[in-house]
């Protein structure tokens, strides 16, 4: 018995059958869908990536002015504390000089005060002129009794603490008397002047 395949003859003269034929464009079709579909999923991961990139940048840029701004702060703060500073070395001078200023003023009474002092404690001696000069005195006196008075006066001055350089510059008697001359010193004088010369070349006038 033979058999004849009439499709398979059909057949052989063509490329393709009709479904094969629609079943290849619609592969190639899914196939152009599915390319399109990955490069739009790349395109998009690209996006999201570029924005979170941006935005980081942006977060960084503003941290970056925050810092600055901070720094900024500080350092004007750094400078209004020098400034401050600077104010109170020139308050606290200021202060030191009125205070030497004070005590000058009140010096010499205090050392007119031990010089009576010291004049009285000694029997027989009485002042017959004094002056001063840039914290040196000059003072003539007269003792009536023994010559040792004129030391022991001396030695009065000097044990005060607020004389130094107590010399005798003259000594002589005269009709059972002693006329004597002394010259003396304040203790500070030297202290005072150096205050002075600070006063006038570190701190300035007094406002």
């Amino acid at each position: 018995m033979i058999r004849i395949n009439l499709v398979g003859d059909w057949g052989a003269g063509q490329s393709e059958t009709p479904g094969r034929m629609g079943r290849a464009g619609r592969g190639r079709a899914f196939q152009r869908l599915l390319s399109l579909g990955v490069m739009l999923g790349a395109a998009s991961v690209l996006l999201n990536w570029r924005m979170e990139q941006a935005a980081r940048v942006q977060r960084l840029e503003a941290q970056i002015q925050q810092v600055r701004g901070q720094r900024q702060r500080q350092l004007d703060l750094s400078r209004e504390i020098q400034q401050l500073e600077q104010q109170g070395q020139r308050m606290e001078g200021r202060i030191r000089a009125i205070e030497r200023l004070r005590a000058r003023q009140a010096r010499p009474a205090r050392v007119l005060d031990l010089l009576g002092d010291s004049v009285q404690a000694v029997p027989g001696l009485r002042l017959q002129e004094l002056s001063r000069k840039d914290g040196a005195f000059s003072l003539r006196g007269l003792v009536s009794a023994e010559s040792e008075r004129v030391s022991e006066f001396i030695a009065r001055l000097q044990r005060t603490g607020e004389f130094h350089r107590v010399e005798l510059v003259h000594f002589q008697e005269q009709d059972g008397s002693y006329a004597f001359a002394l010259s003396l010193e304040e203790a500070d004088s030297e202290e005072s002047r150096r205050g002075q010369e600070e006063e006038s070349g570190g701190t300035g006038n007094l406002e």
